[in-house]
């Protein structure tokens, strides 16, 4: 699951082992609003990938509670993977 976090809200992507996407959603920061996000989908395997910006704290511990594993993303490593992408 990648998580674009923000203030107040989150893009999160998840995607199988295959790298296809099976669900997003943007989300309000709360317990409550990822666990929503991970009905039905989470089968206790999966694995969260978080960009280290500014705040990462607060979605690193919601995650932490929910996943296997969470991994912080270096924030100038993923910009230049994203735009190798396009």
């Amino acid at each position: 699951i990648g998580v674009d976090y923000h203030k107040r809200f989150s893009h999160l992507t998840m995607i199988d082992a295959k790298e296809r996407r099976v669900k997003e959603a943007k989300i309000s920061n709360t317990s409550e609003a990822l666990q929503n996000f991970l009905k039905e989908s989470n089968n206790g395997k999966a694995m969260g990938v978080l960009e280290a910006g500014r705040n990462w704290e607060v979605m690193y511990d919601l995650l932490e509670e929910e996943l296997s594993e969470v991994k912080l993303a270096h924030t100038y490593k993923v910009k230049v993977d994203a735009s190798d992408k396009d």
